[in-house]
């Protein structure tokens, strides 16, 4: 015969709460988990392809003010930019190496001739120009020569050297001067800079500047009403580019303002410097919206002008 207490129910209705609330505990955690996983693969997939930036400097003028936060597509292997692409690149401000050689006694070393070496690891790789641009070789044969000025002064183009250590090695010197034989060591410091600019030219096309007209891209006057300021105030020097297969000719809104292809020393953006395209601005309000949907920069759109 079965015994009845009142407070077997009460045990019950415990063992049932006890039951809900280790229910509730494993959900929880499952969808804490599924939460954190699912954030996991968002940034994973969205670093992928995207990355943000904030718009430094004034060269885009009223088109992205100084602050605005972009949303960027990430550049891939043989992507083609066009003309009025917004794109973001880290653009190395290259100036030229200027050495002053002396010998021990400190007799200037003029008229001698130079090859210019790195060191990888073990390996010694030396500097030669080649069609396609430049190359490191294992042997001094074939190496570029540098030759010192009559003030002794050897003149180093940094355009293709990638900031660090370098030396120069005497492989021939001037008449009545012994060969020198400690190298010359020397360092390429060129500061890098995050810009974004337009695209207005691309590889295999003309671009033709003036200090007295807009710019042209293969002939033909490109649209300007998407700019702020005056070319003129810029004042570039007037001159032909062919743009090589990897380059880029870019140019800020805000024409008064903005350094870029315009100027000799800055030159074009090659394709290994650029780090994607902008696809929307995010920030501010005023400029919120699709950045591809904005190409308002296509050559040939304009009327027809001589080279």
């Amino acid at each position: 015969m079965e015994i009845y207490h009142p407070r077997d129910e009460e045990l019950l209705r415990e063992m049932k709460r006890v039951r809900r609330s280790d229910r509730r505990r494993r959900l929880c955690r499952g969808l804490i988990i599924l939460l954190t996983l699912s954030i996991a693969v968002g940034l994973f997939v969205f670093l992928r392809y995207y990355q943000l930036a904030v718009a430094h400097g004034t060269g885009m003028g009223d088109t992205l003010p100084e602050g605005s936060l972009l949303l960027i597509r990430k550049s891939e292997a043989g992507q083609v930019f066009h003309a009025g692409d917004i794109i973001l690149y880290e653009k190395r401000l290259a100036k030229p190496v200027e050495l002053t050689i002396l010998s021990p006694k400190g007799k200037t070393r003029r008229y001698c001739r130079y090859v210019l070496y790195r060191d990888v690891g073990t390996t010694r790789q030396y500097y030669a120009s080649t069609e396609g641009g430049n190359a490191w070789i294992s042997t001094v044969t074939g190496a570029d020569i540098f030759e010192s000025t009559e003030e002794g002064t050897v003149s180093i183009g940094t355009e293709n050297l990638k900031n660090g250590e370098y030396w120069l090695k005497e492989v021939e010197a001037s008449y009545g001067q012994a060969v020198l034989t400690d190298p010359i060591p020397f360092a390429v410091v060129n500061p890098v800079k995050t810009q974004l600019k337009r695209v207005l030219a691309g590889p295999g096309e003309r671009v033709v500047l003036s200090p007295y007209a807009e710019t042209r891209v293969n002939g033909l006057e490109i649209s300007t009403d998407y700019t702020s300021g005056r070319t003129e105030d810029a004042a570039p020097e007037g001159r032909r580019v062919i743009m090589a297969r990897d380059r880029y000719f870019v140019q800020g809104d805000q024409l008064s303002l903005s350094v870029d292809s315009r100027e000799t020393d800055y030159s074009t953006v090659s394709e290994g410097e650029i780090l994607g395209r902008a696809e929307f601005a995010l920030w501010p309000l005023q400029s919120f919206g699709n950045l591809t949907g904005r190409q308002t920069v296509v050559a040939g759109t304009e009327t027809e002008a001589a080279e």
